[in-house]
């Protein structure tokens, strides 16, 4: 599972410069169903302090620079953590290279926010994910999740399983489950596997009730989107 993960974040690392220019379609077409979360995002503020996990190029970061005092974007790609300061230009945002499993804020805030991040964890990790997300929370904090939902927008190709010679032709190994590993292929050819988890809202609400998690989710295809608390 390292290895997946590793061969994850190479691919994000790889794909930064082209990540803004390949992440949505012409035109936006879904630009209504953002937009509808993002205010729902808006609506969390003011806080004093804000972590966004898998920042990215800073399709958040902005808005949360614009609720909360401080926000820390951590994410494991510097390459996108420099093109995320060149678009959000706010002096209240820190910006750290890191992993969300081992990285800790020196104190605990009200809001910790991750878009695109949770189809990036695999199952056999959600359990340690959102432990560590419950880590980094204050009392009475709430975490804030948008993602793709299970969806016929658009399909991406999904890695072999072992010993399958169809698929991708790619194999899917370290304990990843079949069809939750997918093949990008960058604009040069290079081609990397990373993990693509698609929750339905009610499946995802269920997993974190077992975990001991409240949630208010919204569908809006292809995304999801809303707020996670730890049940007093």
């Amino acid at each position: 599972m390292d290895e997946l993960l590793a061969e994850q974040v190479r691919y994000y690392r790889e794909r930064a410069p082209e990540y803004d220019a390949t992440s949505r379609p012409d035109g936006d077409p879904f630009a209504n169903v953002t937009a509808l979360a993002v205010g729902d995002l808006r609506r969390l503020g003011p806080v004093e302090h804000a972590i966004e996990l898998g920042a990215g190029t800073g399709q958040f970061t902005g808005v949360l620079a614009e609720i909360a005092g401080q926000v820390t974007a951590l994410d494991t790609s510097p390459e996108v953590l420099a093109l995320n300061a060149a678009k959000v230009q706010a002096g209240n945002v820190r910006r750290v290279v890191g992993d969300v499993f081992a990285w800790r804020p020196a104190e605990p805030v009200p809001l910790v926010v991750f878009g695109f991040l949770l189809s990036h964890i695999p199952r056999q990790r959600f359990a340690a994910f959102w432990q560590s997300v419950g880590e980094m929370l204050a009392l009475d904090g709430v975490a804030f999740v948008i993602d793709e939902t299970p969806h016929g927008a658009w399909r991406e190709e999904t890695a072999a399983a072992e010993g399958d010679e169809g698929g991708a032709g790619r194999v899917v190994r370290e304990g990843a489950a079949v069809g939750e590993v997918v093949v990008r292929t960058l604009r040069d050819g290079r081609r990397f596997r990373i993990v693509k988890v698609l929750w339905d809202p009610a499946e995802l609400g269920g997993a974190l009730a077992r975990l001991g998690w409240e949630t208010r989710l919204t569908r809006g295809d292809p995304f999801y989107w809303g707020t996670v608390r730890p049940v007093d």
